[in-house]
């Protein structure tokens, strides 16, 4: 990362890491309808531990990544991990890091059926080609796209959260949140907010241990964790709440938000279906590269090569359907990433202990 100042290092490490996260499962409600409001009013505690987790667990990685000099999640992985685990989870987070993607090649494709009535393989195609030619420009284009589109998609955000609180009401919001347990991944409100948790934090190492070897003031890499996490866990609590008060009906939509947006004005909806998409795309942008990366060092291919490969790869698995997907992938796949959360926990009371 070029000289820049302390300020605009810091908003760039928070904005790549709150893109890399709010991808097509956040900013579409649909995480949060399954892990924080299925749960009811205990939801919100999940989210006010899932933003500590991210402010503490986001800067123990962007840490790792520069003391490191990551190129990629391997080396982080094997720290914490070890050798030879290491290899094995690096291996099966390369592969969920490659599914995530079809994920979000997927929501983009629900985005513009649900809201555009445009078929399903269009909105898929789209996404799927501007994410690879994107890519293809490495770092520098994750940082400039998620430093443009974050900020508009959090004040979108936020604009559709306070519109439902000013129509409910704070209070009647917060006591009518009944638990819809049909929705939750796990019986726990904890459990759901581990794995939620665990699998984002694993999913953002791939670009945050890069970014972390990249910035130059390594203040920026604890201001943007703690500014990035809190903005996640203020995002998640308003969508959480618009969300819960539209429940049983709001669970029958793959997209969740769309039904917020669609109870304003058509321009609203329409505003909020670009940013939703375009957020969709940024975090796409992070799994294409993670992945990408770590196959070409892995396998010794052209980094292009893997590129066309991998955004192939996501058209065929997109055809899974996008809320089966978030809801069977990511639940497993959060149960894989405890692992990693142990070591990394580890490593960081290790040194926190060192003299």
């Amino acid at each position: 990362m070029a000289r820049r100042s302390l300020a605009w290092q810091t908003f760039a490490v928070a904005a790549t890491y709150i893109g890399t996260v709010v991808g097509a499962g956040f900013a579409s409600g649909q995480e949060t309808l399954r892990f924080f409001a299925a749960y009811g009013r205990a939801g919100l505690l999940g989210i006010a531990l899932a933003t500590v987790m991210f402010c503490a667990y986001g800067s123990l990685i962007l840490g790792l990544g520069r003391r490191l000099g990551a190129r990629s999640h391997s080396e982080i992985l094997r720290h914490v991990c070890g050798e030879h685990l290491g290899r094995v989870m690096d291996a099966l987070i390369t592969l969920f890091v490659g599914a995530t993607l079809a994920v979000m090649v997927a929501g983009g494709g629900a985005v513009f059926t649900e809201q555009l009535g445009i078929p399903r393989p269009v909105g898929v195609l789209i996404t799927a080609m501007v994410t690879g030619a994107t890519v293809l420009a490495g770092m520098r284009g994750i940082v400039a796209a998620n430093a443009v589109v974050v900020p508009v998609l959090t004040l979108t955000v936020a604009g559709l959260t306070f519109s439902s609180i000013n129509f409910h009401g704070l209070l009647p919001m917060l006591t009518r949140a009944l638990p819809w347990p049909g929705l939750a991944p796990v019986k726990s409100w904890f459990v759901a907010t581990l794995l939620y948790a665990g699998y984002n934090l694993v999913l953002s190492i791939p670009v945050l241990g890069p970014l972390g070897a990249e910035v130059e003031d390594r203040r920026a890499l604890w201001l943007g964790a703690l500014l990035g996490g809190t903005a996640l866990g203020i995002l998640g609590a308003g969508i959480k709440l618009a969300v819960g008060a539209h429940l049983p009906e709001i669970g029958r939509w793959e997209v969740p938000m769309l039904y917020l947006a669609r109870l304003h004005s058509r321009p609203v909806q329409w505003i909020y279906t670009a940013i939703l998409w375009a957020e969709i795309y940024t975090t796409a942008l992070g799994c294409a590269y993670g992945f990408a990366v770590r196959t070409a060092e892995v396998l010794r291919i052209h980094y292009r090569t893997v590129v066309v490969a991998v955004t192939a790869g996501a058209l065929v698995g997109s055809g899974f359907g996008f809320s089966r997907l978030v809801a069977v992938l990511y639940p497993v796949f959060g149960f894989v990433t405890l692992i990693v959360l142990v070591g990394l926990t580890w490593v960081g009371l290790r040194s926190q202990s060192a003299p």
